[in-house]
């Protein structure tokens, strides 16, 4: 597995945000290359997207990025999707955030990723296992409420 990104001196009330009219995308997954990959397509199709090659931890890039919506691995280095997901869920703040589980993991254990996300009352918006295709990635973003609620584009639903 790759190594965690290295910290970075800035102060820690930085904000990672950008563009307050795009919708921001976190891409929580350890295979940077993937990543990457995804982040300069989501940037191309308007999003405004961050991968933890930002220079901070998963949590902190979290807190100071405020997606709208997480792609989140489930196993990677310390925080995994887990932790991830249990720090989602332990503030209320964060209930409009769009989690879609995203992983090369089998079936068994992405059904457990689920429950482990019913279990502290998130449901997923999707639930993909890799490899996966761009355009589902897109249709997830693009089915965003707050996306259909700024009067842009509306695409159906993804299948979980």
């Amino acid at each position: 597995m790759p190594a965690p990104p290295l910290q970075t001196s800035r102060p820690a009330s930085a904000r990672l945000r950008t563009n307050p009219e795009s919708l921001r995308v976190f891409i929580c997954d350890d295979d940077m290359d993937f990543a990457t990959e995804l982040a300069s397509a989501l940037t191309a199709s308007g999003f405004e997207a961050r991968t933890l090659a930002h220079g901070r931890t998963p949590k902190e890039i979290f807190e100071l990025f405020a997606p709208d919506i997480v792609l989140q691995d489930i196993f990677m280095p310390p925080p995994d999707g887990y932790e991830m997901i249990n720090h989602i869920a332990q503030n209320i703040r964060h209930k409009y955030v769009s989690l879609a589980l995203i992983s090369g993991a089998d079936h068994a254990q992405l059904e457990t990723a689920q429950h482990f996300c019913a279990a502290r009352g998130i449901v997923p918006v999707a639930i993909l296992q890799k490899p996966v295709r761009l355009s589902d990635i897109l249709n997830v973003c693009m089915t965003h409420p707050r996306r259909r609620t700024a009067g842009l584009a509306e695409c159906p639903q993804p299948n979980a």
